[in-house]
């Protein structure tokens, strides 16, 4: 993508920024270029650190891969416009803007396909987050809307979270989201490659089930990951349950070590 301020300017830009993030300098549009939809994010610098960190995360994340040439599968075409000031006139700017080609989201009612469709949409979710870990990286912040499918391609989005593999930083404060949360989270454990894993199968076994998990408060999301969970499933998908057991473990020790395992396991317990 080679977009430029004039193309900006010329477009209709529709905000889709839920009020709060409004509050914390955060703007996030959509418009149609070319009968092609984009969403593009920009952070008012000096609103909210939290927000700008993860928004500047991403930015370098992006930057990175462009430096490296790291143009992977799981990514959705994108561009970065640097020192922008592209909507002064509705009294949002920022340093750079962030432009990514819409796609759709994968993981829609499964209730009426088969255990073959239903492995063949797995390996593809697994092969875009193991082409992350090649790279070195964890996402940090899987959730279901986070992945999305475009011209046959699983990909990743909303990388404001990401970070190098065994990094070791401590989770000093909330950047991730409780209802995904491994159990050592709570306990401001570091994310690694297993807490990404652990999303992963809280993300599948929702979408098998066609259940959201539920708790009132950050205390019953602890309790709920840390001693309640258990892994239920409806009769005709129980053929999943060992490996979604070998991915919700409670103790990160007896998780799966890799996505390249859960694949292993996904290959040779269903056939």
């Amino acid at each position: 993508m080679q977009f430029n301020v004039e193309d900006i300017h010329r477009s209709n830009l529709i905000l889709k920024t839920k009020p709060k993030s409004l509050t914390f300098g955060r703007a996030l549009y959509t418009f149609e270029y070319e009968q092609q939809h984009y969403w593009l994010k920009i952070q008012t610098p000096n609103v909210n650190q939290y927000y700008e960190a993860g928004f500047l995360n991403e930015l370098a994340f992006y930057q990175q891969c462009i430096e490296q040439q790291s143009f992977a599968d799981f990514l959705l075409p994108f561009q970065i416009m640097p020192d922008v000031n592209i909507l002064a006139e509705q009294q949002v700017s920022g340093r750079a803007a962030l432009i990514v080609r819409h796609a759709d989201l994968l993981l829609r009612d499964c209730s009426g396909l088969s255990i073959k469709e239903i492995q063949k949409i797995l390996l593809q979710l697994l092969d875009a987050v193991d082409q992350l870990h090649q790279l070195g990286w964890i996402h940090a912040d899987l959730k279901r809307e986070h992945f999305v499918h475009e011209q046959q391609r699983v990909c990743l989005i909303d990388f404001e979270q990401v970070q190098k593999i065994n990094s070791q930083i401590a989770l000093q404060s909330l950047t991730a989201t409780p209802r995904y949360m491994a159990p050592e989270l709570f306990h401001g454990e570091a994310k690694t490659v297993q807490t990404d894993i652990y999303a992963l199968g809280i993300i599948i076994y929702e979408w098998l089930t066609g259940q959201r998990l539920t708790a009132k408060n950050y205390q019953e999301w602890a309790y709920l990951h840390c001693q309640r969970l258990t892994v239920e499933l409806p009769k005709h998908f129980l053929l999943f349950k060992k490996l979604l057991s070998g991915m919700l473990a409670k103790q990160k020790e007896y998780r799966f070590a890799n996505i390249y395992s859960i694949k292993q396991c996904l290959m040779t317990e269903i056939v």
